[in-house]
């Protein structure tokens, strides 16, 4: 099995593109798991590790770095039970699974913009007021030479397919 590793900045349509992958292994019959690296960023709070606010804001790569152990922890429960693991978020930023792949979505920033508005108001309300520079730099740097990158505006059925054809099959 593999690991896919979905990337890019807040607003280019990761969590999108990551739950209608598992879904597509899903049907066609792969086993799979979304890991989402916000909620897996909650969980780990409570084991004071130094994950506070947005990724994108403070000291990233002591986040990174502080994620890093339990990635790989997940990855290695998917090789040994034999499913898909879908990791997708900003917190996956530089993730390279040995078993598998990273992608890493590409959106204009206007439209990156348009997507932010639609989002729930707290987020909007924390992206409006972000500098995602060192982010951005961190993303061009740390994205694998190897990385598959998709273009956002593509419709995500193109990018899942983009996917799946890059991938070997179960």
């Amino acid at each position: 099995m593999t690991t896919i590793a979905i990337t890019g900045l807040p607003g280019s349509g990761k969590t999108h593109l990551a739950t209608a992958l598992s879904l597509a292994l899903q049907a066609r019959g792969d086993a799979s798991l979304l890991l989402h690296t916000d909620l897996l960023k909650v969980t780990l709070r409570q084991f004071d590790l130094p994950l506070t606010g947005p990724t994108y804001r403070g000291d990233i790569a002591a986040k990174l770095a502080a994620v890093r152990p339990y990635l790989e922890a997940q990855v290695a429960k998917a090789q040994r039970d034999r499913y898909y693991l879908v990791i997708e978020g900003t917190l996956a930023l530089g993730f390279q699974p040995a078993s598998g792949g990273s992608v890493c979505l590409e959106l204009p920033a206007a439209e990156r913009q348009r997507r932010i508005a639609s989002k729930p108001i707290a987020a909007r309300a924390s992206l409006a007021t972000s500098d995602l520079t060192a982010y951005a730099q961190l993303l061009r740097q740390q994205t694998p030479v190897a990385a598959l990158r998709l273009d956002a505006m593509q419709p995500v059925a193109a990018q899942v397919q983009a996917i799946l054809s890059a991938i070997a099959p179960a």
